[in-house]
């Protein structure tokens, strides 16, 4: 189901009001009981002295196919999300939605991790994590209230199959698991049994890769479906766009694009319109992209109040629904996609105004024309669709 965004646009001929964001929103109370940030506290709640957050790095977020019940259709938003905590080797997952369950307290040496960073899951159950550490991919799976150990995949060196810093991992909906080789310069690819199947980068271009995503013809939760990946290298500063053969398609340097003086690109996810969503440690913010790689909006600050981040990182979404989960320094932020404009102004020609501005997701627009003491004059335009994020103009005959 394609969620429906509404914004309303009260053009003011005269005067400002204090902007809050939104391309990003609180979930209800309702939803969340108030809780959209996950701490120390929280985390000391659940689990007591056992796991302390330590180095948060990916995360990943899935609707659980054992966890569907076809009696219920207002269970749809309960995802399971799992979170790499890097600094004691271990993974943080909720059972249910009330219990947290934790891989990597009780497994066996040879099922231990190391150091791990990205993370990916699909609804079957199908867990991977780059194990950087110990140089494989670790294959876990999700029966529904638990992780347990599958299989390595790879072991250090650079031949086919084999990794040097493996940094993070993504699938596509038939199974292909991609992981970002980052000491051999390269995206390596397997089939949905952990076989390698080739690898690519572009023709020696990526240097180092980090962050990856991908996105499918068979994505069902997509406004428009495509194959592409999305990748992040040279001293995590650049992104650049392949194609499922591992073409590439197009690269950009972030900070230049963005009119930054320096940047560090973290993790990257993908939402419903295939925008694309990257976290920055550097500047404290979420830097979103459309699919063509042009900046649209950077989300937050620097902090630990609203709309804030401390050193962020790992970011996912699930796609069908808009829900936003994004790792930081000491815990996690829970958002939900919204809408935001930007850039408003007025522009007179003769007895025409014309009205620009930027959104920041495809949006129904409602528009009404106030004076000064915020009387009502006129519609602008009531309830259209813009189905682009980016720049608009709308024009008004006095």
């Amino acid at each position: 189901m394609k969620p429906l965004i509404y914004l309303a646009l009260f053009l003011l001929l005269a005067g400002d009001e204090p902007h809050i964001p939104s391309t990003f929103v609180f979930p209800s109370y309702l939803h969340t009981y108030g809780i959209r940030k996950a701490g120390a506290t929280e985390l000391f709640l659940f689990m007591g002295f056992r796991v302390k957050f330590s180095n948060p790095q990916g995360i990943a977020c899935v609707r659980l196919d054992a966890w569907e019940d076809p009696e219920d259709p207002h269970d749809d938003d309960e995802l399971t999300v799992y979170g790499v905590n890097s600094g004691q080797n271990n993974i943080i997952f909720n059972k249910s939605m009330w219990a947290i369950g934790v891989y990597g307290l009780d497994e066996d040496d040879t099922q231990l991790l190391d150091r791990p960073r990205g993370i990916c899951a699909n609804n079957a159950g199908d867990v991977y994590v780059a194990d950087t550490g110990h140089n494989r991919v670790a294959r876990l799976f999700n029966p529904g209230h638990e992780l347990v150990f599958v299989s390595a995949i790879g072991e250090y060196g650079s031949e086919n199959g084999q990794f040097i810093s493996p940094q993070q991992v993504a699938i596509d909906n038939s199974g292909t698991l991609f992981v970002s080789d980052s000491g051999n310069h390269r995206i390596q690819v397997f089939d949905s049994t952990g076989n390698y199947q080739f690898a690519f980068s572009g023709e020696g271009f990526l240097i180092g890769p980090t962050g990856l995503a991908v996105t499918d013809e068979k994505e069902k939760h997509a406004q428009v479906r495509e194959d592409f990946i999305i990748v992040i290298d040279s001293l995590r500063s650049r992104i650049s766009k392949f194609a499922a053969n591992g073409q590439r398609l197009q690269s950009i340097s972030a900070a230049q694009q963005l009119g930054l003086d320096s940047l560090r690109l973290e993790y990257v996810c993908i939402d419903y319109h295939n925008h694309i969503l990257i976290t920055d440690s550097k500047n404290h913010c979420i830097h979103k992209f459309n699919s063509r790689l042009e900046p649209i909006i950077s989300f937050g600050e620097k902090g630990d109040d609203d709309y804030q981040f401390l050193y962020p990182r790992g970011i996912t979404i699930y796609r069908r629904l808009g829900q936003l989960f994004v790792a930081e320094e000491n815990g996690a932020q829970y958002y939900w996609v919204g809408t935001d404009i930007f850039d408003l102004k007025a522009i007179p020609d003769g007895e025409t105004t014309r009205f620009s501005f930027r959104v920041t997701e495809p949006s129904y627009i409602t528009a009404e024309i106030l004076d000064d003491q915020d009387r009502f004059v006129a519609d602008l335009i009531h309830r259209r669709y813009l189905g682009n994020a980016g720049n608009h103009v709308l024009q008004w005959r006095r």
